[in-house]
């Protein structure tokens, strides 16, 4: 079978693969373009396996929200050009939609139980040409009394928040409350919601530090665990979301903020690239 230039420019459209690497494939498939496509991913997914001990440590987090749940996924890539490119943006996206809606909990299985979004990611693989790693994914469910948000970083893409609160979510009010302490969220970077969530040991390597702190600035043993104890409300503020000044109003504690306005904070997660 002839192998015309209107064939190439259509593989080569398809995939982003070179010129004589699409005409190659085209000739291997017998001018049939589908089967081209797969020889060109099946080479694509070699040259993957070639790249898969470069690092991936640049990429983008994308979320997703319905009346039934939210999705944020972290897709990695090499590069932050790759990072901008539309396909791969395009592939971000798709995963997080199929997170929205899947059972499963990690990002194998995934791929694994949807065909079409394993071929995206594969003729992403081969046509872009660089590392990609489908890093993580979380899915929150929506109950009858949650009320969800999430938030993107819109210039990088890097900084992806889903919060959850306990309230009405039929109350515009609370929906956008929600979006601002997902904002917060981004902007603060809390660890975890509340200081009984702090790891013991994590607590006490933050008094070790400040018991030797505050020893080197002379104050009086006797008094050292008395003033440990107050500094460490600093650290606590740091690390907990309820115990953070608002980041719109630093007068007002999240805390304080969900109590003025009836509702509760049960859960997020922040993710950042690379972390």
């Amino acid at each position: 079978m002839e192998i015309t230039a209107k064939m190439v420019s259509e593989l080569r459209e398809q995939t982003g693969a070179g010129m004589m690497e699409c005409k190659k494939a085209l000739i291997e498939a017998g001018g049939d373009i589908e089967k081209a496509r797969d020889l060109l991913r099946t080479k694509g997914k070699a040259g993957a396996e070639k790249r898969s001990g470069r690092a991936a440590a640049d990429g983008v987090v994308a979320a997703a929200l319905t009346d039934h749940g939210a999705a944020l996924v972290e897709l990695n890539c090499e590069t932050d050009f790759v990072a901008r490119n539309e396909e791969f943006l395009a592939l971000a996206r798709a995963l997080t939609e199929a997170a929205l809606h899947t059972q499963v909990n990690t990002p194998e299985e995934l791929l694994q139980q949807n065909e079409a979004l394993r071929h995206q990611f594969e003729d992403a693989l081969a046509k872009l040409r660089e590392n990609l790693v489908f890093r993580r994914f979380v899915r929150y469910e929506a109950g009858p009394d949650s009320v969800l948000a999430t938030y993107v970083h819109t210039v990088s893409n890097k900084i992806g928040v889903i919060v959850e609160l306990l309230g009405s979510p039929m109350r515009e009010e609370h929906k956008a409350l929600a979006r601002n302490i997902a904002m917060h969220i981004a902007a603060n970077k809390p660890e975890y919601l509340r200081r009984e969530e702090v790891p013991a040991d994590a607590v006490e390597r933050e008094r070790e530090v400040l018991a030797e702190l505050t020893r080197n600035e002379g104050k009086p043993e006797a008094a050292i665990p008395k003033i440990v104890e107050g500094r460490l409300g600093k650290y606590f503020e740091r690390v907990c979301l309820l115990e953070q000044p608002y980041v719109r109003d630093p007068s007002k504690k999240i805390s304080q903020l969900l109590q003025e306005a009836g509702v509760e904070a049960r859960r997020f997660v922040l993710f950042v690239v690379g972390q």
